[in-house]
Protein backbone atom coordinates (compact mmCIF):
# COMPACT_ATOMS: atom_id res chain seq x y z
CA UNK A 1 0.00 0.00 0.00
CA UNK A 2 0.93 3.61 -0.84
CA UNK A 3 2.20 5.90 2.14
CA UNK A 4 -1.11 8.09 2.85
CA UNK A 5 -1.71 12.31 2.53
CA UNK A 6 -2.36 12.96 6.14
CA UNK A 7 -4.35 16.04 7.42
CA UNK A 8 -3.73 17.38 11.03
CA UNK A 9 -6.26 19.98 12.43
CA UNK A 10 -5.13 22.12 15.27
CA UNK A 11 -1.68 22.14 15.92
CA UNK A 12 -1.49 23.41 20.04
CA UNK A 13 -0.14 21.03 22.73
CA UNK A 14 -1.58 17.38 21.21
CA UNK A 15 -1.87 18.72 17.83
CA UNK A 16 2.24 18.91 18.27
CA UNK A 17 2.66 15.87 19.91
CA UNK A 18 0.53 13.97 16.58
CA UNK A 19 2.79 16.40 13.91
CA UNK A 20 5.87 14.68 15.32
CA UNK A 21 4.70 11.30 14.91
CA UNK A 22 3.10 12.02 11.38
CA UNK A 23 6.34 13.16 10.54
CA UNK A 24 8.26 9.91 11.89
CA UNK A 25 5.74 7.27 10.58
CA UNK A 26 6.59 5.19 7.61
CA UNK A 27 2.51 5.27 6.14
CA UNK A 28 2.78 8.79 5.59
CA UNK A 29 3.95 10.94 2.54
CA UNK A 30 2.82 14.45 2.71
CA UNK A 31 1.32 16.32 5.75
CA UNK A 32 -0.83 19.16 5.68
CA UNK A 33 -2.09 21.30 8.60
CA UNK A 34 -4.81 23.67 9.39
CA UNK A 35 -5.24 25.68 12.55
CA UNK A 36 -7.26 28.92 12.96
CA UNK A 37 -4.82 30.69 14.65
CA UNK A 38 -2.43 32.94 12.00
CA UNK A 39 0.36 32.96 14.48
CA UNK A 40 0.50 29.52 14.79
CA UNK A 41 0.72 28.58 10.88
CA UNK A 42 3.44 31.21 10.80
CA UNK A 43 5.71 30.23 13.24
CA UNK A 44 4.97 26.53 11.57
CA UNK A 45 6.07 27.82 8.11
CA UNK A 46 8.95 28.98 9.30
CA UNK A 47 10.17 25.49 11.09
CA UNK A 48 8.58 23.16 8.75
CA UNK A 49 9.70 23.93 4.87
CA UNK A 50 7.69 20.68 3.91
CA UNK A 51 4.39 20.89 5.48
CA UNK A 52 1.41 22.20 3.72
CA UNK A 53 -0.76 24.70 5.89
CA UNK A 54 -3.89 26.22 5.95
CA UNK A 55 -5.66 28.60 8.24
CA UNK A 56 -8.95 27.13 6.80
CA UNK A 57 -9.85 23.45 8.23
CA UNK A 58 -12.70 22.78 5.54
CA UNK A 59 -10.26 23.11 2.97
CA UNK A 60 -8.31 19.93 4.05
CA UNK A 61 -11.59 18.13 4.91
CA UNK A 62 -12.86 18.73 1.66
CA UNK A 63 -9.43 17.59 -0.16
CA UNK A 64 -9.52 15.11 -2.50
CA UNK A 65 -5.90 14.29 -2.22
CA UNK A 66 -6.45 13.79 1.85
CA UNK A 67 -6.18 10.09 2.85
CA UNK A 68 -6.61 10.45 6.57
CA UNK A 69 -7.67 13.22 9.02
CA UNK A 70 -6.27 13.48 12.91
CA UNK A 71 -8.15 15.87 14.34
CA UNK A 72 -6.74 17.57 17.61
CA UNK A 73 -8.97 20.53 18.33
CA UNK A 74 -11.48 21.62 21.15
CA UNK A 75 -13.89 18.48 21.34
CA UNK A 76 -17.06 20.91 20.70
CA UNK A 77 -15.38 20.77 17.08
CA UNK A 78 -15.08 17.04 17.05
CA UNK A 79 -18.59 15.85 15.80
CA UNK A 80 -18.85 18.26 12.94
CA UNK A 81 -14.85 17.59 11.39
CA UNK A 82 -15.16 13.37 12.01
CA UNK A 83 -18.76 14.02 9.94
CA UNK A 84 -17.49 15.94 7.39
CA UNK A 85 -14.05 14.12 7.16
CA UNK A 86 -16.04 10.40 7.08
CA UNK A 87 -18.47 12.22 4.50
CA UNK A 88 -15.15 13.29 2.06
CA UNK A 89 -14.01 9.36 2.59
CA UNK A 90 -11.09 10.14 4.74
CA UNK A 91 -10.16 7.97 7.37
CA UNK A 92 -10.20 9.59 10.90
CA UNK A 93 -8.10 9.99 14.35
CA UNK A 94 -9.69 12.08 16.34
CA UNK A 95 -8.35 13.36 20.37
CA UNK A 96 -10.55 11.97 22.95
CA UNK A 97 -13.43 12.85 24.40
CA UNK A 98 -14.33 11.45 20.70
CA UNK A 99 -17.44 13.93 20.92
CA UNK A 100 -19.59 15.16 23.84
CA UNK A 101 -22.83 13.19 23.52
CA UNK A 102 -23.25 9.70 22.10
CA UNK A 103 -26.20 10.30 19.85
CA UNK A 104 -23.40 11.95 17.48
CA UNK A 105 -20.49 9.17 18.08
CA UNK A 106 -22.93 6.41 17.37
CA UNK A 107 -24.17 8.43 14.25
CA UNK A 108 -20.25 8.49 13.00
CA UNK A 109 -19.89 4.40 13.78
CA UNK A 110 -22.60 4.21 11.73
CA UNK A 111 -21.06 6.65 8.91
CA UNK A 112 -18.12 4.30 9.08
CA UNK A 113 -19.19 1.11 8.80
CA UNK A 114 -21.28 2.05 5.89
CA UNK A 115 -18.38 3.91 3.96
CA UNK A 116 -15.65 1.36 5.14
CA UNK A 117 -13.67 3.79 6.93
CA UNK A 118 -11.54 3.64 10.19
CA UNK A 119 -11.94 6.20 12.80
CA UNK A 120 -8.89 5.73 16.31
CA UNK A 121 -10.15 7.61 19.18
CA UNK A 122 -7.46 8.57 21.11
CA UNK A 123 -7.58 7.00 24.17
CA UNK A 124 -3.50 7.02 24.09
CA UNK A 125 -3.63 4.95 27.59
CA UNK A 126 -4.64 1.72 26.10
CA UNK A 127 -1.32 1.90 24.45
CA UNK A 128 0.62 2.33 27.56
CA UNK A 129 2.49 -0.62 28.12
CA UNK A 130 1.86 -0.83 32.12
CA UNK A 131 -1.77 -0.84 30.67
CA UNK A 132 -1.41 -3.55 28.48
CA UNK A 133 0.81 -5.34 31.22
CA UNK A 134 -2.59 -4.96 33.61
CA UNK A 135 -4.55 -6.21 30.85
CA UNK A 136 -2.25 -9.27 30.32
CA UNK A 137 -2.52 -10.37 34.29
CA UNK A 138 -6.38 -9.43 34.57
CA UNK A 139 -6.96 -11.92 31.25
CA UNK A 140 -4.71 -14.52 32.73
CA UNK A 141 -6.43 -14.48 36.41
CA UNK A 142 -3.56 -13.58 38.11
CA UNK A 143 -5.68 -11.03 40.34
CA UNK A 144 -8.06 -13.80 41.40
CA UNK A 145 -12.36 -11.78 41.30
CA UNK A 146 -11.36 -8.42 41.09
CA UNK A 147 -13.19 -6.70 44.06
CA UNK A 148 -11.89 -2.71 43.89
CA UNK A 149 -9.85 0.01 40.96
CA UNK A 150 -9.47 3.32 42.88
CA UNK A 151 -7.91 5.69 40.13
CA UNK A 152 -6.32 9.09 41.31
CA UNK A 153 -5.72 11.39 38.46
CA UNK A 154 -5.33 15.20 39.86
CA UNK A 155 -2.97 18.27 38.86
CA UNK A 156 -2.89 21.91 38.98
CA UNK A 157 -4.57 23.31 36.18
CA UNK A 158 -5.04 23.57 32.82
CA UNK A 159 -8.47 24.36 32.59
CA UNK A 160 -10.37 23.31 29.68
CA UNK A 161 -12.77 25.97 27.74
CA UNK A 162 -15.51 23.36 26.65
CA UNK A 163 -15.51 20.57 29.41
CA UNK A 164 -15.07 20.03 32.72
CA UNK A 165 -12.38 18.01 34.69
CA UNK A 166 -14.36 14.57 34.77
CA UNK A 167 -14.32 14.95 30.78
CA UNK A 168 -10.76 16.07 30.51
CA UNK A 169 -9.23 13.92 32.81
CA UNK A 170 -11.71 10.94 34.04
CA UNK A 171 -11.93 10.17 30.62
CA UNK A 172 -8.48 8.15 30.76
CA UNK A 173 -9.45 6.13 33.70
CA UNK A 174 -12.70 5.19 32.25
CA UNK A 175 -11.39 4.00 29.09
CA UNK A 176 -8.35 1.82 30.99
CA UNK A 177 -11.30 0.31 33.50
CA UNK A 178 -12.94 -0.32 30.58
CA UNK A 179 -10.28 -2.04 28.39
CA UNK A 180 -9.14 -3.98 31.32
CA UNK A 181 -12.50 -5.63 32.52
CA UNK A 182 -14.46 -6.10 29.35
CA UNK A 183 -17.37 -5.23 31.49
CA UNK A 184 -19.53 -1.67 31.19
CA UNK A 185 -21.29 -0.62 34.97
CA UNK A 186 -24.83 -0.87 35.43
CA UNK A 187 -24.56 2.33 37.95
CA UNK A 188 -22.57 5.82 37.68
CA UNK A 189 -22.50 8.42 40.44
CA UNK A 190 -20.47 11.13 40.94
CA UNK A 191 -20.56 14.23 42.84
CA UNK A 192 -18.29 18.06 42.41
CA UNK A 193 -17.55 21.24 43.48
CA UNK A 194 -17.47 23.98 40.77
CA UNK A 195 -14.76 26.70 40.60
CA UNK A 196 -16.66 29.80 40.90
CA UNK A 197 -13.95 32.08 39.69
CA UNK A 198 -13.29 29.45 36.24
CA UNK A 199 -17.46 28.42 36.20
CA UNK A 200 -16.31 24.81 35.57
CA UNK A 201 -16.56 21.61 37.54
CA UNK A 202 -13.09 20.98 38.56
CA UNK A 203 -13.21 18.65 40.93
CA UNK A 204 -14.90 15.49 40.67
CA UNK A 205 -15.65 11.66 42.11
CA UNK A 206 -17.02 9.63 39.92
CA UNK A 207 -17.97 6.09 41.70
CA UNK A 208 -19.12 2.93 39.27
CA UNK A 209 -21.21 -0.36 40.47
CA UNK A 210 -20.71 -3.46 38.57
CA UNK A 211 -22.82 -6.75 38.30
CA UNK A 212 -19.78 -8.66 39.08
CA UNK A 213 -19.47 -6.62 42.37
CA UNK A 214 -16.51 -4.68 41.44
CA UNK A 215 -16.60 -1.11 42.97
CA UNK A 216 -14.96 1.70 41.29
CA UNK A 217 -13.32 5.07 42.26
CA UNK A 218 -11.95 7.82 40.11
CA UNK A 219 -10.95 11.22 41.91
CA UNK A 220 -10.34 13.99 39.33
CA UNK A 221 -8.91 17.16 39.76
CA UNK A 222 -7.17 20.32 38.20
CA UNK A 223 -7.24 22.04 41.80
CA UNK A 224 -4.32 20.14 43.27
CA UNK A 225 -0.80 21.29 44.30
CA UNK A 226 0.39 18.01 43.12
CA UNK A 227 0.60 16.12 39.91
CA UNK A 228 -0.90 12.27 41.09
CA UNK A 229 -1.43 9.92 38.33
CA UNK A 230 -2.25 6.81 40.40
CA UNK A 231 -3.91 3.27 40.09
CA UNK A 232 -4.83 0.75 42.51
CA UNK A 233 -6.45 -2.33 41.44
CA UNK A 234 -7.10 -5.13 44.49
CA UNK A 235 -8.35 -8.71 43.50
CA UNK A 236 -8.62 -12.08 45.39
CA UNK A 237 -5.35 -12.95 45.40
CA UNK A 238 -3.43 -10.02 44.04
CA UNK A 239 -3.18 -6.21 44.79
CA UNK A 240 -1.21 -3.67 41.76
CA UNK A 241 -0.52 -0.06 42.14
CA UNK A 242 0.02 1.70 38.88
CA UNK A 243 1.85 4.63 39.14
CA UNK A 244 2.28 6.40 35.81
CA UNK A 245 4.33 9.57 37.10
CA UNK A 246 7.07 7.34 38.45
CA UNK A 247 9.83 7.17 35.92
CA UNK A 248 10.70 3.41 36.14
CA UNK A 249 8.96 1.36 38.27
CA UNK A 250 5.43 2.22 37.25
CA UNK A 251 3.47 -1.01 38.21
CA UNK A 252 4.17 -3.02 41.66
CA UNK A 253 2.36 -5.67 42.21
CA UNK A 254 1.55 -7.34 45.50
CA UNK A 255 1.11 -11.05 46.50
CA UNK A 256 -0.84 -12.12 49.28
CA UNK A 257 -2.45 -15.48 48.10
CA UNK A 258 -0.32 -17.49 50.42
CA UNK A 259 -0.66 -15.92 53.88
CA UNK A 260 -2.81 -17.33 56.57
CA UNK A 261 -3.96 -15.75 59.44
CA UNK A 262 -2.49 -16.53 62.95
CA UNK A 263 -5.26 -17.48 64.82
CA UNK A 264 -3.97 -16.88 68.30
CA UNK A 265 -3.66 -13.30 67.08
CA UNK A 266 -6.34 -12.54 64.80
CA UNK A 267 -5.82 -8.79 64.65
CA UNK A 268 -2.18 -9.92 63.00
CA UNK A 269 -3.09 -8.71 59.42
CA UNK A 270 -4.86 -5.49 60.38
CA UNK A 271 -1.29 -4.46 60.92
CA UNK A 272 1.00 -6.52 58.50
CA UNK A 273 0.63 -4.62 55.02
CA UNK A 274 3.44 -6.71 53.78
CA UNK A 275 1.25 -10.00 53.09
CA UNK A 276 3.69 -11.26 50.41
CA UNK A 277 6.45 -10.72 47.28
CA UNK A 278 6.14 -7.54 45.30
CA UNK A 279 7.16 -7.98 41.84
CA UNK A 280 8.31 -5.25 39.32
CA UNK A 281 7.42 -5.91 35.59
CA UNK A 282 10.09 -4.64 33.00
CA UNK A 283 8.53 -2.37 30.51
CA UNK A 284 10.17 -0.50 27.86
CA UNK A 285 9.49 2.77 27.03
CA UNK A 286 7.43 3.20 23.80
CA UNK A 287 5.49 6.02 23.39
CA UNK A 288 2.06 5.22 23.45
CA UNK A 289 1.50 7.60 20.89
CA UNK A 290 3.61 6.64 18.08
CA UNK A 291 1.98 2.99 19.17
CA UNK A 292 -1.38 4.40 18.66
CA UNK A 293 -1.15 6.05 15.22
CA UNK A 294 1.05 2.96 14.39
CA UNK A 295 -1.93 1.16 15.18
CA UNK A 296 -4.22 3.62 13.45
CA UNK A 297 -2.39 2.99 9.75
CA UNK A 298 -2.18 -0.80 10.41
CA UNK A 299 -5.64 -1.26 10.89
CA UNK A 300 -6.33 0.43 7.75
CA UNK A 301 -3.90 -1.21 6.01
CA UNK A 302 -5.14 -5.07 7.42
CA UNK A 303 -8.64 -3.66 7.06
CA UNK A 304 -9.23 -4.88 10.84
CA UNK A 305 -10.35 -2.52 13.95
CA UNK A 306 -8.03 -0.60 15.70
CA UNK A 307 -7.43 -1.56 19.82
CA UNK A 308 -8.80 1.87 20.46
CA UNK A 309 -12.14 2.02 18.13
CA UNK A 310 -15.54 4.86 18.01
CA UNK A 311 -17.40 1.74 20.36
CA UNK A 312 -14.60 2.39 22.97
CA UNK A 313 -15.29 6.03 22.67
CA UNK A 314 -18.74 5.45 23.09
CA UNK A 315 -18.71 3.62 26.12
CA UNK A 316 -16.67 6.06 27.56
CA UNK A 317 -19.04 9.32 26.57
CA UNK A 318 -22.06 7.15 27.85
CA UNK A 319 -20.46 7.09 31.38
CA UNK A 320 -19.35 10.76 31.39
CA UNK A 321 -22.82 11.26 30.36
CA UNK A 322 -24.24 9.46 32.91
CA UNK A 323 -21.90 11.23 35.34
CA UNK A 324 -22.82 14.98 33.93
CA UNK A 325 -26.85 13.52 35.29
CA UNK A 326 -25.75 12.28 38.02
CA UNK A 327 -23.83 15.87 39.67
CA UNK A 328 -27.31 17.57 37.92
CA UNK A 329 -29.07 15.16 40.69
CA UNK A 330 -26.60 15.82 43.50
CA UNK A 331 -25.42 12.51 43.08
CA UNK A 332 -27.79 10.05 42.69
CA UNK A 333 -26.81 6.59 41.18
CA UNK A 334 -27.85 6.83 37.03
CA UNK A 335 -28.47 3.16 35.25
CA UNK A 336 -26.62 3.39 32.35
CA UNK A 337 -28.39 1.85 29.43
Amino acid sequence: MKALNAALIGHGYWGKNLLRNLKESMFVDQIHVADSNPKVIAQLNATERSIHTTTSADELLRSEDIDVVFIATPGSLHFEMAQQALSSGKHVFVEKPVVTRSVEAERLLDMAKKSGLTIVVDHTFLYNEAVQKIKELISANRFGKLNYIDCTRINLGIYQQDVNVMWDLAAHDISMINYWTNELPITVRAVGKVNKRHEVLDLAYIFLTYSSGLFVQINCSWASPVKIRKTIIGGSERMIIYDDVEPTEKLKIYDYRNVENDKSNPKKLLVDYRLGDVTIPKLSLTEPLKAAVTDFFESIIEKRSPLSNIQTGIDVVKILECADLSLQENGKPIALR
